[in-house]
């Protein structure tokens, strides 16, 4: 059976990848963008908010780093996490779900979560809430076996993947709260816990966290980077605090809700059909559907702690949702039938439940027929949903820029970026500095350029609760660098990272020293979109 299983999922992650192949290329956001650049920034000995300021944790630098290390300095490296993140983490849910669903309930659990991770955007993929999954998930899947074994290597390991997660974003400290929760709180182990066993499993478990945010502290320190992320950490607070009202999150997550249901309606009215049968199950509390549950809830609670409800913060909650959306699949008419616990068993697993028989047998075929029809339908309409939208781009039948115009987001179009880019690599060369006015890293990771400064992005410049003494050191060192080009943003309006509703252009204009150092060594030179570009006076 375990040689089954390995078969199954080897196939089902093939066939997630080879639908989801068009996603490598997809364009840059804003995000993938900022981190591409700290990733490269390692690989050239920059040192991470000393030499490449970010609010952060550090793990996701690391695991661009390590992309771009592998497959190039290109954006099709960076969306390529993704498919290296993702199928490991479908077999953590399918592991779990085999274990609350049986086998075909696992793996269409696993199937789902694939439909609607891999239908995201461009925005909301290779983010670090989509990339920490994969630790979420491994963490779960080793809390079950240290509860079903009560061993305490296993609760060790799952608190070091639980400190990776949190390597990715603070809030995300829920979900091991939640983990360490039902291990207190668990009862159907084959061996009965007492109180003392399960508190040196958490003992264990808090001990793996502990090491592993140990060792990132260290390797900071042993860069002198430290204290430049415990300031990050905390001037970001005012960042966080400044939707954290009800009327302002209120509206954040009216309109939230509605792209959730939008990309991910399916799961979601799935899932809720299984939430509804779990609460009429007297024993629901415990099994393993109340880990599920929790971590639905740490997910909840990582979009409200953030306070801004943007849409890829709801991915942390994606895998419960997709298990839950498979039990929702059990108890639908007729399909449901066929992922009953009986139907989802081997033949020879059959026969000790009910003599064997040609109609038994004849039975489970049917069964197996139609679960695999389900589980590769969805993974069938995920790979069409992917490949005609790319289709016209990879056949020569539309060119880039119409394809990348497709990609939007407010004021942002990724065509812009591609033909700025152009712009800049016909008239300097690779390595050279940049200053970008507004908040477009990609710009300098796909034109090769390296930030005059070490802020990336201006919001750190302009919002109040950042230090002002960073918009003195940032002149003061622009004056040194002169980057052949300057690049100023307008109608970029984002009151909820600036805390002004003004563009960047306008911003501009209020900061006097920056203003000044602009006008009198570059002069306007182009427009490409909205970006205006400046050209220093030879």
């Amino acid at each position: 059976m375990a040689l089954r299983r390995s078969w199954v999922g080897l196939a089902l992650c093939t066939l997630v990848i080879a639908a989801a192949l068009p996603i490598l290329t997809y364009p840059l956001g804003r995000d993938q963008g900022e981190f591409a650049v700290i990733g490269r920034g390692l690989l050239d000995g920059k040192i991470p908010y000393v030499d490449l300021w970010n609010p952060k944790p550090p793990a996701v630098f690391l695991v661009y780093a390590a992309a771009i290390a592998a497959f190039g300095r290109t954006a099709a490296a960076v969306r390529a996490i993704d498919l290296l993140i993702i199928p490991p983490t479908l077999l953590a849910v399918a592991w779990i779900g085999r274990r609350t669903l049986g086998q075909a309930g696992g793996w269409l659990a696993a199937a789902l979560m694939a439909l609607a991770y891999f239908n995201e955007t461009f925005w909301t993929l290779s983010q670090n809430d989509g990339i920490a999954l994969l630790p979420m998930a491994l963490a779960a899947v080793c809390t079950v076996k240290a509860a079903e074994t009560r061993r305490l290597d296993w609760a060790f390991i799952s608190g070091i993947l639980s400190g990776v997660a949190i390597g990715f974003k603070y809030p995300f400290a829920l979900l091991p709260a939640a983990l360490m929760l039902w291990l207190i709180a668990h009862r159907d182990a084959p061996i009965h816990p007492q109180v003392r066993a399960a508190w040196r499993l958490i003992v264990s478990f808090i001990a793996g966290m502990a090491l592993i945010l140990l060792i990132g502290a260290l390797w900071l320190a042993s860069m002198g980077a430290l204290d430049d992320l415990i300031e990050s950490a905390r001037v970001t607070v005012g960042y966080t605090a400044l939707t954290l009202n009800l009327v302002d999150l209120s509206a954040a997550l009216a309109v939230a809700v509605g792209y959730r249901w939008a990309h991910w309606g399916v799961v979601l009215a799935l899932a809720g059909v299984g939430l509804i049968a779990l609460i009429r199950r007297r024993d629901a509390r415990r099994d393993l559907w109340a880990l599920i549950l929790l971590w639905l809830a740490a997910g909840i609670g990582i979009v409200l702690a953030q306070g801004k409800a943007y849409d890829y913060h709801w991915l942390p909650m994606l895998p419960p949702l997709a298990l839950l959306a498979a039990h929702g699949v059990t108890k639908l008419p007729i399909l449901g039938g066929f992922f009953t616990k009986s139907n989802l068993d081997s033949p020879v697993e059959s026969r000790i439940i009910a003599p064997s028989s040609w109609i038994n047998r004849t039975g489970w075929r049917a069964s197996a027929f139609v679960q695999t029809v389900a589980i590769a339908g969805v993974i069938g309409v995920l790979g069409v949903l992917l490949w005609l939208r790319a289709l016209p781009y990879l056949t020569g039948a539309e060119d880039r820029d119409s394809y990348f115009s497709r990609f939007q987001s407010g004021e942002f179009i990724a065509d812009e970026s591609a033909c700025m880019v152009d712009f800049l690599r016909a008239r300097v060369v690779p390595g050279d500095s940049l200053f970008i006015w507004g908040f477009r890293p990609e710009i300098y990771y796909l034109s090769g350029l390296n930030p005059a400064v070490r802020f990336i992005f201006n919001y750190p410049l302009v919002a109040d609760w950042y230090p002002v003494e960073w918009q003195e050191e940032t002149v003061e060192i622009l004056w040194s660098a002169l980057p052949p080009y300057v690049l100023v943003l307008q109608v970029d309006y984002l009151p909820w990272v600036t805390g002004s509703h003004d563009d960047s252009h306008t911003l501009l204009q209020r900061n006097t020293e920056l203003n000044n150092w602009l006008m009198y060594n570059y002069a306007r030179d182009a427009q490409i979109g909205n970006f205006l570009i400046w050209r220093r006076i030879s």
